[in-house]
């Protein structure tokens, strides 16, 4: 028993001594970080904390000026430069306010074409769902009466029962598919007449005048403004005169060039504005060593055979060398610079041809030297 007394007592003075030592550590952590601090202090060191100094933050560059967007891509891939740039390869414009409103025109423009191509496209879509629609009312009427005369229905009662043989369930078929193709087509035509083209037609437009777009706009905003009096007479100077736009100064046109010595023509433009109708009759002079005039036609809507000349407004059919290209071959007719021979006498029209001179003394201007 004694030595049990003797191992407690040897355990218990261990445990104190482990319990002093912690104290002791515990209490000389403090005084060691005191006795740190006074020595890091003396040599002018000081906690974050203590200081009072305002850290400024570290200076950023200066913001350097965006470059302004420019539109290089040309006019529809058609050779030369959008409105306001020239060609490739020219000298680019001066900076100033003329460049940007001249692209913000070009920009409006492409948009005002884009919803009258897409109206027209609508106006054809709308005729063709109607066109299919009474074609499928027609087959309906007429599977119909072909159902009823081959007494393809027993009667009892109030009820009525489609008899079981081959012409009548095909029949009855073809009644189902008809009347579920009406249906369709019915959805399909007013969807496509619930556009708001109209709407944005006169939003562009009223743009395009307050960018000094051209008069034509100024004109059209005007004639299309909601504050106008509905009764009022319309001047007859806010209508485009002449047949040239058709009464519509942003309708779109295709645009063609002319050879005038043998009636070939090639395009320049498939859809354009008349806007851009001196841009396109340019291009054409510089695409062709031969003689060359600018023709154009609704597109869509028209045809070759309805072109007309941009600058004289003479249907191509009044060029007495309309077509002649397809008859036969024009020796130095060529769009080709090496190729081309100048012809002795320029081409003229059907009406300018002139009348036959009587026989006897010759007049004056038949024996000058400019022809």
């Amino acid at each position: 028993m004694v030595p049990g007394i003797m191992d407690c007592m040897r355990r218990s003075d261990k445990s104190y001594a482990v319990w002093w030592a912690v104290l002791l550590a515990v209490l000389g952590l403090p005084l060691v970080a005191i006795v740190a601090a006074s020595n890091a202090t003396a040599q002018g060191w000081q906690w974050p904390w203590e200081t009072d100094t305002r850290r400024d933050p570290p200076p950023r560059p200066a913001p350097q000026p965006r470059p302004e967007p420019r539109d290089d891509r040309g006019y529809g891939g058609q050779g030369y430069g959008g409105q306001g740039y020239g060609a490739p390869g020219a000298q680019p414009p001066a900076a100033g306010g003329s460049g940007s409103r001249a692209s913000i025109c070009l920009q409006l423009e492409r948009q005002l074409a884009a919803t009258a191509n897409q109206g027209n496209n609508r106006a054809q879509r709308i005729a063709e769902i109607d066109r299919q629609l009474r074609e499928a009312r027609r087959n309906l009427r007429r599977a119909e009466i072909q159902i009823e005369r081959r007494d393809c229905y027993e009667n009892f009662l109030f009820t009525r029962t489609l008899r079981r043989n081959r012409t009548c369930v095909s029949l009855a078929r073809t009644i189902q598919d008809t009347q579920r193709r009406i249906s369709e087509l019915e959805t399909a035509y007013q969807q496509a007449q619930s556009g708001n083209q109209q709407t944005d037609q006169n939003e562009i437009i009223r743009a395009l005048a307050r960018n000094n777009c051209g008069e034509a706009y100024v004109r059209e905003a005007r004639r299309r403004s909601p504050m106008r009096n509905f009764w009022q007479d319309q001047d007859t100077t806010d209508r485009v005169r002449g047949n040239t736009f058709a009464g519509l100064p942003f309708a779109t046109y295709r645009t063609l060039c002319v050879r005038l010595c043998d009636g070939y023509y090639f395009p320049v433009s498939f859809s354009t504005l008349p806007t851009h109708f001196t841009r396109d009759a340019d291009a054409c002079q510089s695409r062709c060593a031969a003689p060359t005039e600018l023709y154009f036609h609704r597109n869509p809507g028209g045809s070759i055979a309805e072109m007309v000349s941009q600058k004289s407004q003479e249907p191509y059919k009044s060029l007495r060398t309309a077509f002649r290209y397809r008859k036969e071959y024009v020796q130095g007719c060529s769009c080709k610079q090496a190729e081309y021979v100048p012809q002795t006498g320029a081409p003229v029209r059907k009406s300018e041809t002139p009348a036959p001179v009587a026989p006897g003394k010759p007049k004056r201007s038949a024996m000058s030297p400019i022809r």
